[in-house]
């Protein structure tokens, strides 16, 4: 059965959650890829603190949506300008996650949906994201939706070993700028 879900904009008060589930879901799709050290050494409470800063004070076209189930936050994307890119019109999805226990129930699906969503509401005449190179789910999900592999890689040296990523992009129709009622923006 497929649980409802909402997805609404992210608050301080989320910040706790958002820590769980960025844990739980890279602890269940990067074993094997990061260290068991570090992925145990994962500290909810640091990232909880990190969570509540970023939300309180995010970069000024940042957007940090979260996914509830039940009243339960299941899942949380953030979005906004292309870091890498000088084209003012592209857009980059910087994180999806969604927890584990709510896999293969359709949270990830409304989540994305609402992501896309907001970075074509915002402008955005294109947009990417890196995925981690083995993550077949990820990449199977993001290929699904018309986000395809560009060719673009990239070693992130922030852990060890660096991870290895590949990019996907999608561009946006004027119809993709729609709300999911059919409005203008």
């Amino acid at each position: 059965m497929k649980p409802d879900t909402t997805v609404r904009a992210a608050t301080e008060l989320d910040a706790m959650e958002l820590a769980h589930v960025l844990r739980n879901a890279w602890r269940a799709t990067y074993r094997g890829v990061m260290t068991d050290e570090y992925l145990d050494g994962l500290d909810v409470e640091r990232m909880a603190t990190n969570w509540g800063r970023t939300i309180l004070r995010p970069d000024e076209e940042t957007v940090h949506l979260v996914a509830e189930t039940r009243g339960k936050v299941v899942g949380f994307a953030s979005l906004g300008r292309a870091r890498e890119s000088e084209t003012p019109k592209a857009g980059q999805l910087y994180a999806i996650n969604v927890d584990p226990d709510a896999w293969g129930q359709g949270v990830g699906s409304t989540l994305f949906a609402a992501a896309e969503h907001a970075l074509a509401e915002s402008g955005y005449e294109q947009a990417y994201l890196w995925v981690e190179q083995g993550n077949e789910r990820a990449i199977r999900f993001y290929t699904e939706r018309g986000w395809l592999d560009d060719g673009g890689t990239l070693k992130d040296t922030r852990f060890d070993p660096p991870v290895s990523e590949r990019r996907h992009s999608r561009e946006f129709t004027s119809a993709a700028r729609k709300d999911p009622a059919g409005n203008r923006s």
